[in-house]
């Protein structure tokens, strides 16, 4: 029987979808190559032939991209997430107070080899109540500058961001993939559609909060919905849609999380032709050759 492929648009090669605390552990001092190789070898065989990192600050990405290729799998990553400092973002980046010194990681993104930058524009999901985001992030006025940065330097740039007002403006400003994207509203998937720009919804992460003790009973699955009913006038209105599972995060596991995106985009009423065009836009953006 022939092997589906599979390309995970956003993952984490570094954490195991169970703690992040022990999972950074395994890669210190040094990455662990010989975990980074068999996790390679996992997502080989569960059908992975793309795989695109969203970061750390272990060095594990760019580890994993350095020997990828020995598995079948074509690796892209931004070596490093970047945040605000005092804001979301500490696990997978580093920090920036201000233009100047996002444009020193940019610098420093480059000397690295990064593919492209990754930028965190706001806080996460609380899980406590229905569209409930927590604070942080950029604020509105900082976005646009930050992205023309990263554009100028040849980059392209992929962002979390949740919250339609900070969609919104990133999307004005360019931005070339958005990561989560919970709670927009429909002048989001207008600017999507317009600008041609991916939306990696990654239902797999929030699927993997459900029924989780100690957050909001029933929270991560009706956020599930809200975010399927958005999709599914994304799809309508010609809006590229991709698969990233978030693999490794809470609940996702490594190598077979982009299974359960799939399955989930397919519950949600995307068709599978649509993840495709979205998955290979990724890939064909998401590089510096």
């Amino acid at each position: 029987m022939e092997t589906r492929e599979y390309y995970e648009c956003h993952g984490h090669i570094f954490m195991d979808g169970t703690n992040y605390k022990n999972a950074m552990a395994r890669h210190r001092p040094e990455p662990d190559k010989a975990l980074i190789r068999e996790r390679l070898a996992a997502l080989r065989a569960a059908g992975v032939t793309y795989y695109r990192d969203g970061g750390d600050i272990l060095g594990a990405s760019a580890y994993a991209r350095e020997v990828a290729g020995e598995y079948g799998i074509e690796y892209r990553t931004c070596v490093f997430a970047t945040h605000k400092r005092k804001q979301y973002g500490w696990i997978v980046g580093h920090a920036f107070q201000g233009a100047e010194e996002f444009r020193t990681l940019v610098e420093r993104a480059k000397e690295e080899k990064a593919d492209f930058i990754k930028l965190m524009i706001s806080g996460i999901m609380d899980f406590q109540t229905p569209g409930g985001l927590m604070g942080g992030g950029l604020e509105p006025g900082e976005i646009g500058e930050l992205i023309r940065i990263a554009h100028g330097e040849g980059f392209r740039v992929m962002a979390h961001v949740n919250g339609s007002e900070r969609i919104r403006i990133a999307l004005e400003a360019g931005l070339d993939s958005v990561e989560h994207g919970y709670f927009g509203d429909e002048d989001c998937l207008r600017y999507l559609a317009q600008t041609g720009a991916v939306w990696v919804p990654t239902l797999a992460a929030t699927a993997g909060f459900a029924g989780r003790e100690g957050f909001g009973p029933g929270v991560a699955e009706e956020n599930i919905r809200s975010q399927g009913r958005m999709l599914r006038k994304a799809a309508e209105m010609g809006v590229l849609i991709a698969a990233g599972s978030d693999a490794g995060a809470y609940g996702v596991p490594p190598d077979t999380g982009i299974h359960l995106e799939h399955a989930l985009l397919a519950a949600a009423g995307i068709p599978a032709g649509i993840v495709r065009a979205g998955d290979e836009a990724i890939r064909q953006r998401f590089r510096r050759d």
